[in-house]
């Protein structure tokens, strides 16, 4: 039963993108076009690549299912396409996998600046509704916490099924997170670039029909990947971004932990919502001035060597094979002196944003009672799949990255295919999103007054 609902879920999927595909060379503003035949062939390279190169392509779904799938895709090509069109048909390819590492992205080349929807959202998954949570247009701020049910005639349910099936993610952590985060690319691979969005809001229970005119790129803000704060005399706030440039970051846990234990700092919040990854390096020197014991983030790998991996990473097996490598043995890792390590209580703050490296990080801290635990799900899991290879198709030139080890976070098995679990589940609630609360912070804080 399962089965056929993923198969009608991908229909609905694919006759919405075909809907749009008419109309996507107005937004690609690209040269080139492809033939049918050229994107079959990517595909069935595509197909023979990930089956090569991922240690156990078929952990989520049966082999039958997923070549019914590419069938269906190679069914609905039209005869020529663009290459944003390429990628809209590729989209649906390895999100089947269900793993976050293994993704395809057009360039941004490709893409250029495109016109962009004006909300950003919370995804509220049960109901199947986009909720407001901000806008860079000040007319449209007022409609913060309310409820979108269409856009541009399309419900919210078949937009939230289309972003499952084109959303390479281990969990609904790490999908809500990231069509929270990048909601204009995600409704760009549908909609394109339209001048205005047609958007239905419930509001007090009644539809309202809202025309908005789309909005030009806002630049990001630059974010630093490590900072250090004090919320109070007694709390101090380290907030890491990403898991960028050890060697900066060993210089900034050495200053932190040294003002902490110099000042008798009585508790610390480490907030690693929204950190995707980077090097886990990273991970075992925060841990080094925390832990207690020797400890190590991965119980064991199992790596697929194959003529990609071994032209990147020279393993030096002659065939293509698996090698099981156990790490929680022989591979523990000494914290600091104690003197240098920080004894107070610590505080973590995750969600579906952590991921990769980051949930590791934290996975590793909450197996050996290092801190509290706080926030929502994370989009890293207790076993996952990482460590991707870059690939490029031979027609379309469409980047595409392909995990080829099996990672075992410290105490899991099998079995742990979920991301950490809170100690304390805070998420953000309408309320906080109107009046823009950090629920999670503020309940963190809460706690620590409490317990003085």
């Amino acid at each position: 039963m399962n089965n056929k609902r993923n198969i009608k879920s991908r229909k609905i999927y694919l006759f919405v993108i075909l809907c749009v595909l008419p109309f996507s060379y107005v937004f690609s503003q690209s040269e080139k076009f492809y033939s049918k035949e050229e994107i079959i062939q990517d595909i069935d390279f595509l197909v023979q690549d990930i089956e090569t190169i991922h240690p156990n392509l078929y952990h989520s779904i049966s082999k039958e299912d997923f070549y019914k799938n590419i069938n269906i895709i190679k069914n609905k090509i039209p005869d020529s396409v663009s290459i944003i069109d390429a990628w809209r048909i590729f989209n649906p390819i390895l999100p089947l996998i269900k793993e976050g590492h293994t993704y395809i992205r057009p360039s941004g080349r490709s893409i250029k600046d495109f016109l962009r929807f004006p909300f950003s959202i919370k995804i509220d998954n049960k109901a199947k509704e986009f909720i407001i949570s901000d806008s860079p247009v000040d007319t449209l701020k007022k409609y913060t916490g309310e409820r979108i049910v269409t856009i541009n005639g399309i419900s919210t349910d078949s937009i939230i099924t289309i972003f499952h099936n084109s959303t390479s993610a281990d969990n609904d952590a790490l999908f809500i997170f990231m069509n929270e985060k990048y909601i204009d690319y995600a409704l760009y691979s549908i909609f394109g670039s339209p001048e205005y969005f047609d958007v239905t809001l419930l509001i007090a229970d009644k539809k309202i029909n809202l025309r908005c005119k789309s909005i030009k790129h806002i630049p990001d803000e630059v974010v630093p990947d490590f900072t250090f704060d004090m919320i109070n005399k007694n709390i101090g706030l380290i907030d890491i971004n990403r898991l960028n440039s050890l060697k900066e970051f060993k210089k900034f846990c050495k200053k932190t932990f040294k003002y902490l234990n110099k000042n008798s700092i009585e508790n610390l919040i480490i907030d690693f919502r929204g950190n995707g990854g980077g090097d886990s390096k990273m991970g075992d020197e925060l841990i080094k001035y925390l832990a207690d014991v020797p400890f190590t983030q991965y119980q064991k790998a199992i790596i697929k060597v194959s003529s990609a991996s071994k032209q990147q990473f020279n393993y030096h097996q002659k065939e293509d094979t698996l090698i099981e490598i156990e790490l929680a043995k022989d591979k523990l890792i000494e914290p600091y002196p104690e003197k240098m390590r920080y004894s107070g209580n610590v505080f973590v703050l995750i969600d579906g944003g952590t991921f990769s490296s980051a949930g590791s990080t934290v996975w590793c801290i909450k197996h050996y009672n290092i801190a509290t635990i706080i926030g929502t799900e994370t989009g890293g899991t207790g076993v996952h799949y990482g460590y991707p290879i870059k690939r490029k198709l031979p027609n379309s030139g469409l980047t595409y990255y392909i995990s080829h080890i099996k990672w075992y976070q410290i105490g899991a098995d099998d079995k742990s295919i979920h991301g950490l679990i809170p100690d304390y589940e805070i998420d953000e609630s309408v309320e906080d999103i109107k009046n823009n609360m950090d629920s999670a912070l503020n309940f963190t804080i809460k706690l620590i007054e409490q317990n003085k």
